[in-house]
Parts: structure tokens; sequence; C-alpha cells
């Protein structure tokens, strides 16, 4: 049987560096020569989408950073690299999107705090100048050549894509407790997510919050957690209402209207699914 075949879209970040005679590749390369400080584009993928521009010095771990490298957790290691370091989003204002981050680093020497914090703020504001440099020019360049110059089209095959999108929903409980990224997207989905689990949150809602297409981010969100936007949605909602049933008195039907859900019925079905218990029987089962 031949899958449903879908057209999908998504912003092309290299293409736009390097249009225009690659004018940001020198607007970038130019900014760090004259700062003393290295310049580099980061895709949504926390991948490099140009070289790294300016001087580290020769023995930095940095500097052998190829496309193929994760720097998803370079704000972390950036001790580890000698290095101080900053980004900031891009985005790209036609289509409302996150598209990647540009960053700033400087070598530095293990001197004081004061020394760290100095070049920390000093770096904080070149990478704000930056974006704005990048946001601006290229918002010029797409109105000049035209959105469509910058999108990839591509076709994708829905079954496969509905395959990877499976989950076990009765392990994800246990898997949201060790679940960890530092991919800056996905913490702010999560947050914001876990800050609205009384709210009917669709996927379409939260990738427009961070930024990102739709597809893009259910791609990046089962990627970086293991689990599927919505298996994670239901999964921080039943882990919220499993506490609601053993610490408060409210109804099961209180709780389910708290947490957003449209019948109790469905309720009662997700919450099962998820934990093996009916509500009611998991608030009496003193086992739990």
């Amino acid at each position: 049987m031949i899958g449903w075949q879908t057209v999908m879209e998504e912003f092309d970040l290299q293409s736009l560096l390097s249009s225009n005679e690659k004018m940001l590749i020198h607007l970038l390369q130019s900014y760090a020569q004259t700062n003393d400080v290295a310049v580099f584009v980061l895709g949504n993928d926390d991948h490099l989408q140009t070289g790294i521009f300016g001087e580290l010095s020769e023995g930095s771990t940095l500097t052998k950073m190829n496309k193929m490298t994760d720097l998803s957790k370079l704000s972390v290691n950036k001790y580890k690299y000698k290095i101080e370091y900053a980004d900031a989003p891009i985005r790209i204002a036609t289509i409302n999107q996150r598209v990647g981050k540009v960053c700033v680093a400087q070598d530095v020497e293990n001197g004081s705090g004061s020394d760290h914090v100095n070049a920390m703020q000093r770096l904080q504001t070149q990478v704000t100048y930056l974006k704005y440099l990048i946001e601006n020019v290229s918002k010029l360049i797409i109105g000049n050549r035209g959105l469509d110059n910058f999108i990839v089209k591509y076709a994708m095959d829905v079954d496969e894509a509905i395959g990877d999108l499976k989950d076990s929903e009765g392990e994800a409980l246990q898997q949201i407790k060790g679940m960890s990224t530092s991919n800056e997207s996905i913490i702010s989905a999560i947050e914001f997510i876990d800050s609205n689990l009384d709210k009917r949150l669709t996927l379409d809602q939260v990738s427009n919050k961070v930024y990102l297409s739709d597809y893009y981010f259910s791609k990046l969100f089962k990627r970086e957690t293991g689990l599927s936007f919505s298996v994670y949605l239901n999964a921080r909602k039943i882990q919220k209402a499993m506490i609601l049933l053993k610490e408060s008195d409210k109804s099961v039907q209180d709780i389910s209207d708290a947490l957003g859900f449209t019948r109790l019925s469905y309720f009662s079905q997700t919450f099962k699914k998820y934990t093996g218990y009916a509500p009611t029987k998991y608030r009496t089962d003193d086992n739990n």
C-alpha cells in the first residue's frame, strides 16, 4: 500500500545568509574582525549554518567545530572551551518564525568573577545588536527577492510521520521524570505547557509561542524529549491529576474541568491509559 504524501515547507537559513553575494556573511565577518570576537549562526537544530568568523585561540575546541557538530550545550560547556558566550534568537518577521540564533564568543582567562561578568555583559550587548542587524537586513533581502526564494518544499510520507509519533502512554509518566533537553525552543515550550495545563493547548498554539512551524516543532519536540507533543501534554495533565486526586477533595469532574478536558469520559479514558487505573480507583487505592 502506498502512503499518502504531503508537501512540507521550511525556511532555508543558509540560503538567506549566502544571498545577495553573501551580504550577511560579510557583515558578520567584518563585525567579528573589528570587535575582536567570534561570531557564528546556528539553526534551530543547533548546528552551524556558516563558519565561525573572528579569532579564538588556536587550541580552542570551538575552532574545531563543523556543521555536523551539535552545539546545543555550548552555553553549559563554555568554561571547558575557555570562552565567554552569548546568543540571541533570529526571527523572520514575514513568517513570524524563529529560524536559528546568532552567537558571539570570546576567549577568557581564568580570571576573577568580575572579569567574566564584564565579558558576558559586553557580549550580550553585541549579540543583541547582531540580532537586530540580521533581522533588519533579512527583511530587506526577503522583500527584494521574495519569500519563496527562501522556502524549501519537500514531500513527506504521512504514514511514516505518524509512525514516528507513536508512543507508549503507559511509559510516558516514567519517561518525563528523567527527561532533559538543552534546546532553548523546547525548554520554552515545556515551560509554557507546564504553566498552562488548565488550558486546551494545541500544537499550533505552542509552536507559534516559540516561533517555529508546527511541523518542525513537532519533529524537534519528539527528537529532544522522546515523546510526541500530545503524549507529553497529556502525561503532564495526568501527572497533575494524580496529585489532585490524592491531595484534594475536588471531584473527578472538577479535576477534569480544571485540566482542560472537554469531557469527563475522555479524561477518565486518558487517565487509565497512562496509569492503568480509573480516576476513582486511583483515589481510593492505598497501594498508589
